[in-house]
């Protein structure tokens, strides 16, 4: 049989064998693991929490993204970079990425995902701002982009995955056009957890995880709870991101004033241009409920956009 590749063997024994078991074997059902011998890399385009991204590719195959990690400090950390290429390897939408394949050759591994031509939606509409055009097409491309990230948001509810960290610069554009949600390094499985899992303050500070409070819902900054319903909250903060050309969320509050904020009912204020019309704006604010419940989900959220999508344009064939 097949052994485990040797990355598997730098992972702590106390974390999950069966982790290591899961993955190793979606890979290899997969075609998944790719040998270092295969991978040539080119520029680097860009640069995250755990390491760099190059432009590259893989023997026959087109341009890939290569992901790298760099030391890993925690064993914690080591796991959820596990737990993301198994994620991945499972995803099958359209707009949710995949993953072409990894390499396990060395201590730390390199994750190889379809290139994305386009760069994020971040850097989309910021150079949509620098760039302008008629002011009808860029109001169809901008509800194009959330209809498709409503779309892959929908997936992995379904999936029954919290994403955790959806903003404009974790949804990618392909050369087709076509938005991918990405980035799951802080997602989690909530199949076990009735809909939604809780991570007390305490818990995220003895992590020493980065936490995206200006996407969070109050309940997520109070008291670490993570649902649907959360990410629908930081669908609401990407839209705004989107319809303001890349605007940082609260920008001049510091990030830990940013709940009493939220707690007074003070929401992110309407986009000061004529991109964004009152009913997208009532969407935005509709996910900003302060009841979670109150908020859509995905699917309600799709059904939303196909129907502003069609008064606004007469069809969803969209060209960005």
């Amino acid at each position: 049989s097949v052994g485990i590749p040797n990355y598997f063997y730098f992972i702590d024994k106390k974390l999950s064998v069966e982790l290591k078991e899961q993955l190793h074997w979606q890979l290899r059902h997969k075609n998944m693991i790719i040998s270092k011998a295969q991978i040539h890399l080119s520029s680097t385009i860009g640069q995250g929490e755990f390491g760099l991204v190059f432009k590259g590719y893989v023997d026959g195959g087109n341009l890939a993204a290569i992901k790298t990690s760099k030391a890993l400090s925690s064993e914690r950390e080591k796991e959820n970079l596990l737990k993301e290429m198994s994620k991945m390897a499972s995803f099958q939408h359209k707009n949710v990425m995949t993953l072409i394949g990894v390499c396990l050759d060395g201590e730390m591994p390199l994750i190889i995902m379809p290139f994305m031509a386009k760069g994020s939606v971040l850097e989309y509409v910021r150079y949509m701002k620098e760039n302008l055009l008629q002011e009808t097409k860029i109001r169809t491309t901008f509800l194009g982009i959330c209809h498709q990230i409503t779309k892959g948001m929908k997936y992995l509810a379904d999936c029954k995955f919290v994403h955790r960290d959806l903003a404009a610069r974790n949804c990618m554009i392909d050369e087709n056009n076509v938005v991918k949600v990405a980035d799951f390094g802080l997602s989690e499985d909530v199949y076990s957890s009735g809909g939604y899992f809780c991570r007390s303050k305490e818990e995220v500070v003895a992590r020493e995880e980065k936490v995206p409070i200006r996407w969070m819902a109050p309940e997520s900054i109070e008291t670490g709870k993570h649902s649907e319903k959360t990410d629908v909250w930081a669908f609401g903060v990407t839209c705004w991101e989107v319809f303001t050309f890349g605007r940082v969320p609260y920008s001049g509050i510091r990030a830990m004033s940013i709940l009493n904020i939220l707690k007074s009912g003070q929401r992110l204020e309407r986009p000061t241009n004529d991109i964004c019309s009152d009913n997208i704006y009532d969407v935005m604010m509709v996910c900003w409920s302060e009841i979670s419940g109150d908020r859509p989900n995905f699917e309600s959220l799709v059904h939303t956009f196909d129907g502003i999508l069609e008064r606004e344009s007469g069809y969803l064939h969209l060209c960005l």
